[in-house]
């Protein structure tokens, strides 16, 4: 026997029952009132709980942080175009050599960035290089000796 804590019956028969977040002792007259019977759990959150415990089988497939060694070369679009005239093909033929749809092929022409897997399968089909190795865009000579480090002023002087 205890005392309900929403109607505030005493010396009645409660039982524990949640309702919303909050567990609360409630006789069974508030329990039927307030529909607070326990409800079973959706399938679908029980399978969510137990894959969400899974540890992680392989890495993500595009994992954006990891940054390969080459870079697509600024002219690739001109590198295709050259090498599917040199074979005397159309864009309608390389595509179809490819197992790929024309538009990619003119996208790509046109200066889009395909994605990896067809830039492999234009070196492939064409025997071209379209991945280059990383080249450093400026080169900066470092004095050995003492220094006093670059200035503010120093960085002005540079960019003049």
């Amino acid at each position: 026997m205890g005392e309900c804590e929403l109607c505030g019956a005493v010396k009645v028969g409660v039982r524990n029952v949640r309702t919303g977040k909050t567990e609360v002792s409630a006789c069974t007259k508030c329990i039927d009132r307030m529909n607070l019977m326990p409800k079973s759990e959706a399938p679908g959150l029980v399978q969510a709980r137990q894959s969400t415990n899974r540890p992680m089988s392989r890495p993500r497939k595009n994992n954006i942080m990891t940054r390969s060694e080459k870079d697509l070369a600024e002219d690739f679009s001109q590198r295709i175009v050259t090498a599917r005239k040199e074979r005397n093909w159309s864009q309608q033929q390389l595509a179809k050599r490819m197992a790929e749809t024309a538009n990619i092929i003119k996208a790509a022409e046109n200066g889009k960035r395909p994605t990896d897997s067809v830039i492999r399968k234009f070196e492939r089909t064409l025997s071209i290089k379209l991945m280059l190795e990383h080249s450093p865009n400026e080169t900066r000579q470092v004095r050995s000796g003492p220094s006093r480090g670059m200035t503010f002023g120093d960085y002005l002087n540079d960019t003049r």
